[in-house]
């Protein structure tokens, strides 16, 4: 994350799985411009499972693509979705995304959630930008 994202962002989004793991980090890292960022910004997520959340300025949703709608058709700064596939998937139908900025990391796992399901329409990105990290991630921005 850059200053510039932390300005430009309206609100910071979340599945429940991503949450979770985002706010054990974010509640207990140092404290620097970054932290600051991410504990600060207003976020959302996206559970069924979860009604409210202790990470600062956090709101619970199981109706997320209402609350996406809400905040896009307010004026202003950009709305990011971190990680959570099936989150995206969801919005990517809706036609609730723009723009999607992926890693691709160069190490195999062997097992995880695939980013793109099965039963989506057939739909062309454009790529925006791209950007080659010193550890041979790769960094894609693609409009919707």
């Amino acid at each position: 994350m850059s200053h510039d994202f932390g300005l430009r962002a309206q609100c910071l989004v979340f599945g429940r799985v991503t949450h979770d793991g985002m706010k054990a980090h974010w509640m207990t890292a140092a404290d620097g411009e970054i932290t600051r960022f991410m504990n600060a910004l207003p976020k959302l997520v996206a559970s069924r499972t979860i009604t409210c959340s202790d990470w600062n300025s956090m709101r619970v949703t199981a109706d997320i693509v209402g609350e996406i709608v809400k905040l896009r058709a307010a004026p202003g700064k950009d709305v990011f979705i971190f990680g959570s596939a099936e989150l995206v998937d969801s919005l990517l139908k809706a036609n609730q995304i723009d723009e999607m900025i992926l890693g691709v990391v160069p190490a195999r796992l062997g097992a995880g959630t695939p980013f793109f399901k099965e039963g989506g329409e057939r739909r062309k990105m454009e790529l925006l930008e791209n950007r080659a990290l010193k550890n041979g991630t790769m960094i894609l921005r693609y409009g919707v």
